[in-house]
């Protein structure tokens, strides 16, 4: 056994592993639709971290969407690694900036 495919095996599933669990705390997080103060979209920092979860769960799903496929053997889109681009540069980035405000200027109250 290649030990070099047996670790990169154990991060894909790790990876998709992690898509699953935040694509379900995401959908939880909603349908529970409470924080410790209430309603989760009331506060600054429900409403961040709703926004980082869904930021998170949009880019591991992808990845987890084209490990399968590629695990399958079906051919990915010649666009979606433009999507998976995208998708990273335009939500991650942005929620990791609005956590690093949140840490250096808590919200009052």
């Amino acid at each position: 056994m290649n030990s070099a495919l047996l670790l990169a095996d154990a991060g894909n599933v790790g990876l998709i592993l992690c898509a699953a669990i935040d694509t379900t705390a995401v959908t939880a997080y909603a349908v529970r639709a409470r924080g410790g103060h209430g309603k989760w979209w009331k506060t600054p920092v429900g409403v961040h971290l709703m926004a980082f979860m869904i930021a998170f769960a949009v880019v591991l799903d992808e990845g987890a969407f084209a490990i399968i496929a590629r695990w399958l053997r079906v051919p990915l889109p010649g666009w979606f690694p433009w999507v998976q681009t995208v998708s990273f540069v335009a939500l991650v980035p942005p929620v990791l900036a609005w956590r690093l405000v949140l840490i250096l200027r808590p919200p009052k109250g």
